[in-house]
């Protein structure tokens, strides 16, 4: 089988929605996908972000593929991760 390869990318919230502070995507083309976002369009968790006017960046990326993403998704470390929420963790490669 063969894996496509993308772009595996964090995105922190300026301030939390409900108990959510960050998206863990996967795009084979980011630009295009942080444009989604933007607009409100694709993940459902970034349409309610949109909704209620929160800010946020992509704070991180590694190039990798949808297990790559799920991998990083399951491990639910996304704070540990996030060179926002924890300073010392500035790395841009695979965590």
């Amino acid at each position: 089988m063969m894996r496509s390869k993308g772009t595996v990318y964090l995105i922190h919230f300026d301030k939390p929605l409900k108990h959510a502070r960050h998206y863990l995507g996967w795009a084979d083309r980011l630009d295009a996908r942080l444009a989604h976002h933007r607009t409100g369009n694709g993940a459902r968790l970034m349409a309610a972000v949109a909704t209620a006017g929160i800010g946020w960046e992509v704070v991180r990326t590694w190039p990798g593929d949808r297990t790559w993403e799920r991998r990083l998704k399951r491990g639910k470390n996304a704070p540990q991760i996030c060179p926002v929420c924890n300073p010392g963790n500035r790395r841009r490669e695979r965590a």
